[in-house]
């Protein structure tokens, strides 16, 4: 699934960053109406890729993640896998529409030569989906251990929290 995601992950940079070099140019010759254009261009192409990614990941769930799995010379349970992964989609898919938004901000934000806040913001997502990848994978206190949920619920909440610091 991390595998789906890191191309989902890509199709966003790589929305992001093809207008993000009209909106440099734009914010460069103080043209900020072009600059508004290029940031609505990166929102709307990030939420198309977004929904595409939803409608994929939604109706093909069990047909991509069983690409990566393999019972050749493996000694895993491939049907728990694929359970699993199903299971860590699903909750994955929460936060796609988070990072989308998050990403078109952080890419603005920078263009414009502001690098304080994205830095801030990505310190802030790590620093909280490590703490709660612990308090979720493995329980803690009156919190029970989920494994695998536990870690999309740790990076879903992670993603929003950068989306908002941004934002």
């Amino acid at each position: 699934v991390n595998q789906l995601m890191f191309v989902f992950n890509i199709c966003i940079f790589g929305g992001v960053s093809g207008a993000g070099i009209f909106g440099t140019q734009f914010f460069g010759k103080g043209d900020y109406e072009g600059q508004k254009y290029a940031f609505r261009f990166k929102l709307y192409a990030c939420l198309i890729i977004t929904g595409i990614a939803l409608l994929l990941f939604g109706f093909a769930d069990t047909q991509l993640i069983s690409l990566y799995l393999s019972d050749s010379g493996s000694v895993g349970d491939i049907g728990l896998a694929l359970k699993y992964g199903k299971e860590y989609l699903a909750i994955m898919m929460i936060g796609l529409i988070p990072f989308a938004v998050g990403q078109t901000y952080i890419n603005t934000i920078r263009e414009c030569g502001q690098t304080f806040i994205p830095m801030v913001a990505s310190i802030t997502a790590v620093v909280t989906n490590l703490i709660l990848d612990y308090v979720f994978i493995f329980g803690f206190g009156p919190i029970p251990a989920i494994g695998v949920q536990g870690a999309a619920i740790a990076t879903v909440i992670a993603r929003f929290f950068e989306c908002i610091i941004v934002i």
